[in-house]
C-alpha cells in the first residue's frame, strides 16, 4: 500500500496488492474555522437542548450580571456600586470582579432580549472562540489539519467542559477562550514575526484576560512568562523581548481602568483582609493531598486531573521524541514544560513556589493550573498523532499501546458521563424563576465594606433613612444617587440603609456633610438642627478620571498598531504587484 500525505509517499505492500491513498496536504482557514463552529456548537448542545446548566457558582454571577446590564441600559457603562445586593444594603463587587463575561452577556440580552437566550448564545460564542484560539496558537508550530485537531480538543477537554458544565465558573471559561490567543502571540513573536499586528494581538488578548478573570491573568501571566522564555531564539531576545513588553505595557494600560481601581481599593472590603476564608486558602486545595480528600471540590478536582492525564496521555509519545527538526524540538519540548510545570503546580511539590511567587496564594485554588495543562496538552496530543498514524501503517502497535487507547476512551467517558450528562439543567422557566429568587440577595462576605456586618446581624430600620427624633422624608432612591429631606430639630445623626464606602458623599446647600460608619457598617451621616434637604452620591474619585484616560490611549495604542500593520500589509503587495 501506498500512502500520499502532501507530496510525500509512505509506501508498504501487502502481498501483491497495491493501493494508493491521497491525504489531503493542507486544509483552508475557511474550512477550519467552519469546522470549530460545528464542533463548538456540538459541546453547547446538552445545554440548548435541556437548559443552562447549575453548577456551585451560577446564583453569584447572576446577582453581578442582572444589575450590571440594567445599569448599561441606563448609559452607565461602568457602574460603581451594586445597590440591590444584601437586600439593599449593597455592596461595591463591581469595583473588583472583572465586568468582562458580563459586558457579554449585556450584548448578548440586548441581541437576544432575555437572559437565557443571552448565556446560551455566549457561551457557545465562547466554545467556538475557544477552538479558534488553540488553532491559531497550533498553526505557530503544526500543519493545518493538525492544528485543527487540537483546536477540536481543547473544546472537548475535560477541565475546559467542567467550567461550565458542572462547576458554573463562567467567567474562567470565558478567560480560557481568550488565554490561547495570549499564547498564540507570544509565540509569534518569539519566532520573529515582523510588523505589529502580532504585539497588538498580545496587547488586545492580555487586556481582555484581565478583564475577564484574575485568577486566570495571575496563572496566564505566569505561564506566558515562561513560554516566552522557553521560546526565545537566540540572536532575536532584544527584539523580541521589546515586543513582548510593548504589548503587555498597552494591554495593562487599555485594562486600567479596572485594575487600578481594583488594587486601589482592595483595603477597602474584607476580601482584602490578611486572614482570608479557609475555603479559599490554597495550601488546603493541591491536588493529591490528603486536605483534597476532605474538601469537595478538590476532590472531584482530582477527578478531573485524572481524567485529564488519561485523556492526554498518548502525547507520551510525542514528548519521547519531541519533534524531527531541531526548532520543531525545541517548540515542542517548551510546550512540554508547560505542561508538565502546570501539572506541578496544581500539586503539594510546588508549595514553596505558592509561598514565594507574589500574587499567586490570591489564586486560591491551586488546581486552576489545569486550565494551562489543558491548552497545552490539546497541542501536544494533536502534535502527536502523525507518530501514531506511523505506527498504525507500519503495523509497529504493540498490545501495550493498548493502554493509551484505553485511557483516552475512559476519559471521553468520564467527559460524556460526569461532566455533560449528570448534570443539572434548569429549562428556561426554572432559569427565570432562579433569576428572580437570587435578586438582592446576601452577598460573599468579601465583597462587604471592611467593618460592615452581614445582613442578617444588621439592626432591622422602619425606612431607608432613619434620623431620630426627626423625620425623614425621601425624595430621590436611585442606585448611586439618592435625596432625602430632613424636618427640624436638633442636631443628629441619619442612618441609611446603605453600607458606607469612602465614595458616598452627602451634601446639603453645597456644603459637604461628615459620614462614617456605623458598628454594623451601615452609612452614618451628621444633620444640623435646621431643617435640611440632603443629596447622596456615589462619586468617583479623581483617579478614576485619569485612568480612564489612560485606557482610552491604550486601545487607540492598539487600533494604531492594527492600523499600521494593515498599511505596512497593503504597501507590500502593491509593490509587490508593481
Amino acid at each position: 500500500m501506498s500512502v500520499v500525505v502532501g507530496k510525500e509517499i509512505v509506501a508498504q505492500e501487502r502481498g501483491n496488492a497495491s493501493v494508493q491513498i491521497s491525504v489531503p496536504q493542507t486544509i483552508s482557514f475557511k474550512r477550519a474555522a467552519a469546522i470549530l463552529v460545528l464542533v463548538g456548537l456540538a459541546a453547547m448542545l446538552p445545554a440548548i437542548v435541556s437548559g443552562i446548566p447549575n453548577g456551585a457558582d451560577l446564583a453569584n454571577h447572576y446577582r453581578f450580571a442582572l444589575p450590571f446590564s440594567e445599569a448599561i441600559q441606563h448609559g452607565n457603562f461602568a457602574p460603581g456600586w451594586l445597590a440591590e445586593s444584601n437586600y439593599g444594603l449593597g455592596d461595591p463587587r463591581f469595583r473588583f470582579y472583572p465586568p468582562g463575561l458580563y459586558y457579554l452577556f449585556a450584548l448578548g440580552r440586548y441581541l437576544t432580549g432575555n437572559f437565557y437566550a443571552s448565556t446560551l448564545l455566549t457561551f457557545t460564542f465562547l466554545s467556538i472562540l475557544g477552538g479558534l484560539g488553540l488553532y491559531f496558537w497550533a498553526r505557530v508550530y503544526l500543519a493545518p489539519r493538525w492544528a485543527l485537531l487540537a483546536g477540536i480538543l481543547y473544546i472537548v477537554v475535560p477541565y475546559h467542559l467542567n467550567e461550565f458544565y458542572q462547576a458554573s465558573l463562567l467567567s474562567e471559561y470565558a478567560a480560557c477562550s481568550i488565554l490561547p490567543f495570549a499564547f498564540a502571540f507570544v509565540a509569534r513573536i518569539c519566532k520573529g514575526s515582523k510588523g505589529t499586528r502580532d504585539v497588538a494581538g498580545l496587547a488586545l488578548s492580555f487586556a481582555l484576560l484581565i478583564l475577564t478573570h484574575l485568577p486566570l491573568t495571575v496563572i496566564g501571566g505566569l505561564s506566558l512568562l515562561l513560554y516566552a522564555l522557553l521560546s526565545l531564539e537566540r540572536g532575536k531576545v532584544r527584539v523580541t523581548l521589546s515586543k513582548l513588553t510593548l504589548g503587555i505595557g498597552v494591554g495593562l494600560a487599555a485594562s486600567a481602568f479596572f485594575w487600578v481601581t481594583m488594587l486601589a481599593e482592595l483595603r477597602w472590603i474584607q476580601a482584602g483582609e490578611v486572614q482570608p476564608n479557609s475555603y479559599y486558602d490554597y495550601s488546603v486545595n493541591f491536588l493529591f493531598s490528603p486536605a483534597s480528600l476532605e474538601n469537595r471540590n478538590t476532590w472531584y478536582a482530582n477527578l478531573l486531573a485524572l481524567a485529564m492525564i488519561g485523556f492526554f496521555l498518548p502525547a507520551l509519545a510525542l514528548i519521547k521524541r519531541a519533534g524531527r527538526s531541531k526548532n520543531e524540538s525545541r517548540n515542542l519540548k517548551a510546550l512540554a514544560i508547560l505542561f508538565a510545570l502546570s501539572f506541578l503546580m496544581a500539586t503539594a511539590l510546588s508549595r514553596p513556589l505558592w509561598t514565594v511567587i507574589p500574587r499567586l496564594q490570591s489564586v486560591q485554588f491551586p488546581w486552576r493550573w489545569l486550565s494551562i495543562m489543558s491548552m497545552a496538552g490539546a497541542l501536544l496530543l494533536a502534535a502527536s498523532l502523525p507518530q501514531w498514524l506511523e505506527k498504525w501503517r507500519g503495523r509497529r502497535l504493540r498490545p501495550i499501546h493498548l493502554i493509551f487507547a484505553l485511557s483516552a476512551s475512559l476519559s471521553l467517558l468520564f467527559i460524556g458521563y460526569e461532566v455533560v450528562y449528570d448534570c443539572e439543567y434548569l429549562p428556561r422557566s426554572a432559569f427565570e424563576t432562579t433569576l428572580r429568587d437570587i435578586r438582592g440577595a446576601q452577598s460573599f462576605k468579601d465583597w462587604l465594606p471592611v467593618g460592615a456586618q452581614p445582613v442578617a446581624r444588621v439592626p432591622k430600620m422602619t425606612d431607608k433613612v432613619e434620623a431620630p427624633p426627626r423625620e425623614a422624608h425621601i425624595t430621590r432612591w436611585e442606585t448611586e444617587q439618592r435625596a432625602f429631606e430632613v424636618t427640624p430639630g436638633p442636631a443628629t445623626v441619619a442612618r441609611v440603609w446603605t453600607y458606607y464606602y469612602p465614595h458616598w458623599t452627602a451634601t446639603s446647600e453645597g456644603q459637604q456633610l461628615p459620614t462614617r460608619a456605623a458598628d454594623d457598617g451601615t452609612l452614618l451621616i451628621e444633620l444640623p438642627a435646621q431643617a435640611t434637604s440632603v443629596t447622596l452620591e456615589f462619586r468617583e474619585p479623581e483617579r478614576t478620571r485619569r485612568v480612564v484616560w489612560l485606557s482610552g490611549i491604550g486601545w487607540l495604542a492598539i487600533a494604531m498598531l492594527l492600523i499600521f500593520s494593515l498599511r505596512r500589509r497593503v504597501a507590500r503587495e502593491y509593490d509587490g504587484a508593481s
